[in-house]
C-alpha cells in the first residue's frame, strides 16, 4: 500500500470525474461494520456536498439490502464486490476519505493501510480503530446520533481537507509486528474487563 496519483488511479478504475470528491469503505458488509448504516451516512454527506461520490470495497449479506436502498435514495454507489490487495490499493488511493464505523473492531489495520496510501480514515471510537487512527480530530465517539456526527465530519474534512503527508508519514511507523502487538494488548485489555 503507497500512495499514488488520485487523478491517474481514478482514471485507470475509469470512475475519474471532474470535481469529484470520493468516499469510500473497505470490508465486511456486516452489523459489526456498521454496513447496515453506510448507506444513511452517505445520503447525509451527499446532502451536505456537492460531487460526492461513493465507493463500497466489499462483500457480505448486507450488499442486496444496501443496493436496494441506495437505489431508493437516489445514491451513487459504486459497489466492488472482492477485490484483489492490488485492487484495495488502488480503490484507497482513489478515495478522499475512507469510514471505518464498525461497532467492534480489533486494531484496524486497515487504517494504516489506507493511511499508507494517504487517504484520510474517520472512524468510530470503537476497539482499536481510535489508537489505529491516530488522529483525534477523525474519531467519533460511539452513541446517539453518530450516524449524523460522522457525517458532518467526513463533510468537514472534505470541505478543510488534510495533510496526506503526515497520514503517509504515520503509516510508515507500523510493521506488522507492531500491529500484532496493538491487537494483543486490546485483547487483553478486554479480557480484563470482562475478570471484573
Amino acid at each position: 500500500f503507497k500512495p499514488m496519483d488520485k487523478a491517474t488511479v481514478r482514471k485507470e478504475l475509469g470512475i475519474y470525474l471532474e470535481n469529484t470528491k470520493y468516499v469510500g469503505f473497505v470490508g465486511s458488509l456486516d452489523e459489526v461494520k456498521r454496513a447496515d448504516k453506510l448507506v444513511e451516512i452517505f445520503e447525509k454527506v451527499k446532502r451536505r456536498v456537492q460531487g460526492v461520490r461513493f465507493i463500497v470495497v466489499g462483500e457480505g449479506h448486507l450488499k442486496h439490502f444496501m443496493k436496494k436502498l441506495a437505489r431508493k435514495m437516489h445514491l451513487d454507489i459504486l459497489f466492488t464486490g472482492t477485490v484483489t490487495q492490488e485492487m484495495v490499493a488502488k480503490y484507497m488511493n482513489a478515495m478522499d476519505v475512507m469510514i471505518l464505523p464498525s461497532r467492534r473492531e480489533g486494531f484496524g489495520a486497515v487504517v494504516i493501510e489506507a493511511q499508507a496510501c494517504g487517504t484520510c480514515v474517520i472512524g468510530s471510537s470503537n476497539g482499536g480503530i481510535p489508537e489505529a487512527i491516530g488522529f483525534d480530530e477523525y474519531v467519533v465517539a460511539e452513541g446517539k446520533d453518530f450516524e449524523d456526527r460522522i457525517a458532518q465530519r467526513i463533510v468537514q474534512v472534505l470541505e478543510e481537507g488534510y495533510d496526506r503527508e503526515k497520514l503517509i508519514e504515520r503509516a510508515k511507523d507500523f510493521t506488522w509486528e507492531r500491529i500484532v502487538q496493538m491487537e494483543k494488548r486490546i485483547y487483553e485489555q478486554v479480557l480484563k474487563k470482562c475478570e471484573t
